[in-house]
């Protein structure tokens, strides 16, 4: 047991380095980490029966924005995901209601940007992969929250860079990436830009966000990156054309 005066010894940076790195451990079906001011509260879930039904509610928002078709079985392979490669922080409002997610991934490949230390090494990093809120709870500042805890969470557990993907037009979440330091990807003056299937068919155009959170970490398009122009247009002369949904 960690004793209250060993606690009021240490500065706020080892306080968090403390706090952070007891959430990375911690695998807890549910567990509220910190309230809020604003009455609300961010915890983390882990792997059960009773929280793929929870997640499973969360990620209808990108069945109902990009059409991809999530079940049950979806849900619970992404919670196992978290479960095993990461971890699911959850957005409770006042009633303890979940009502937004930024599920994350450690040291997630990225297809098309290759993030590099300046000594030629690879850097680890922190994948926001899934970030929703659910549709009439949205506007009220939930996802702010989340982006901001996770981004804290990466920098006291030491990781060195943050990223995320979204729409490369029209994105509902890109404002809440860049108010908290994220910044485009880009090379030359151009946005390194992915094609991302979401249907057989169709699927759209995504763009990359990150944040280093230490120095000397640059980014670079792959082999195969699709470039975009400033004004979000993509070069058709060096892709492959697609159906954008």
């Amino acid at each position: 047991m960690i004793s209250l005066g060993f606690l009021e010894s240490l500065d706020k940076y080892e306080l968090n380095r403390l706090k952070y790195g007891l959430i990375k451990k911690d695998k807890s079906e549910l567990k509220i980490w910190e309230k809020l001011d604003n009455g609300c509260y961010i915890g983390t879930m882990g792997y059960s029966e009773d929280n793929i039904k929870v997640l499973f509610d969360l990620l209808q928002s990108f069945s109902e924005q990009y059409g991809e078709e999530i079940d049950y079985e979806a849900a619970k392979e992404e919670l196992q995901l978290y479960q095993d490669r990461g971890k699911l922080f959850i957005y409770f409002n006042e009633e303890m209601k979940p009502i937004s997610m930024n599920g994350v991934i450690y040291n997630e490949d990225n297809i098309s940007v290759d993030f590099i230390k300046k000594d030629g090494n690879k850097p680890s990093n922190l994948y926001f992969y899934g970030l929703s809120t659910l549709k009439e709870y949205r506007g009220l500042g939930a996802c702010n929250h989340l982006v901001d805890f996770a981004i804290k969470y990466a920098y006291y557990n030491d990781f060195d860079l943050v990223y995320a993907r979204t729409d490369l037009v029209n994105s509902n979440s890109e404002g809440i990436m860049k108010k908290h330091g994220m910044d485009i990807c880009t090379f030359n003056d151009s946005i390194i830009a992915e094609w991302v299937d979401v249907t057989d068919d169709q699927g759209d155009y995504r763009l990359h966000l990150w944040r280093p959170l230490k120095r000397n970490i640059m980014c670079f398009p792959k082999k195969d990156a699709i470039f975009a122009d400033m004004d979000r247009k993509i070069d058709n002369n060096k892709v492959i054309k697609k159906t954008v949904a």
